[in-house]
């Protein structure tokens, strides 16, 4: 049968997981990839601002790739190669990718100011401070993602409670199976479906979703069991049954 967890009751973290509790990772994965690019670019910053030098860099060569992804859109990054010398004498030879607008407005044979760190004179900015615009940029960016798992967080962990409370102080009623319906959504292409019943009351309920052949055992017609909660009820095939006695 098609159930999470056979007659055990469900625990509230596989049903929040279950109830989509698992978008929330992937918010909090972008998060903290987002605000360990945020503190590099912000200690890159704080390098430059201390040990920051100003150089002129020719540009020797310029050209631009094209990369297409799986739904075929394309994208051009930019890249010069530079020459520049350090305040020591060393010459150094890179290649670094640029915006449109300096690639454009720039032709090979020219200079144009760089900065260096004395430390490291490998690594430049070609616009000042553009490592702290990118933490700035990128902790903004974080903040959204952050909200965004707040609130994947918030509706699966609502919906898991109400079910575990439906199951443990819901009135336990039997509902007749009406059928199955495919959800507006598919995992390896293929959909995924609900359960549907009719309450004593008439009300009509749903199941959480499952493969179709997970739902093959029930037909319309036979009978379920489901656990009244506030706004809705909950069938036992998803939350597990009550501890203890289960009549009525």
């Amino acid at each position: 049968m098609a159930q999470v967890a056979g007659d055990d009751p469900v625990p509230l973290w596989r049903l929040f997981w279950r109830m989509g509790g698992w978008i929330t990772l992937i918010f909090l994965v972008f998060l903290a990839a987002m605000t360990l690019f945020s503190v590099l670019s912000l200690n890159l910053a704080n390098r430059f601002d201390s040990e920051g030098r100003e150089t002129s860099a020719e540009v020797l060569d310029k050209y631009e790739t094209v990369t297409t992804d799986s739904d075929g859109d394309r994208e051009t990054t930019y890249y010069f190669v530079l020459q520049y010398e350090t305040q020591r004498g060393d010459t150094i030879e890179i290649t670094r990718s640029v915006g449109t607008g300096i690639y454009r407005r720039t032709d090979p044979g020219e200079r144009i100011p760089v900065w260096y760190l004395e430390s490291e004179p490998d690594r430049i900015e070609i616009n000042r401070g553009e490592n702290r615009s990118a933490s700035v940029i990128t902790q903004w960016i974080a903040l959204a993602f952050g909200i965004a798992a707040l609130v994947a967080m918030w509706f699966p962990a609502r919906w898991a409670v109400a079910a575990v409370r439906a199951r443990r102080y819901g009135a336990r009623e039997t509902a007749q199976v009406t059928g199955t319906k495919a959800t507006n959504y598919r995992v390896n292409n293929r959909h995924r479906y609900r359960l549907t019943w009719k309450e004593q009351s008439g009300r009509m309920g749903q199941s959480l979703a499952y493969k179709e052949e997970q739902l093959d055992g029930y037909r319309p017609g036979e009978t379920i069991t489901v656990y009244q909660g506030i706004k809705r009820a909950w069938w036992s095939g998803d939350v597990g049954e009550r501890p203890g006695p289960t009549d009525g």
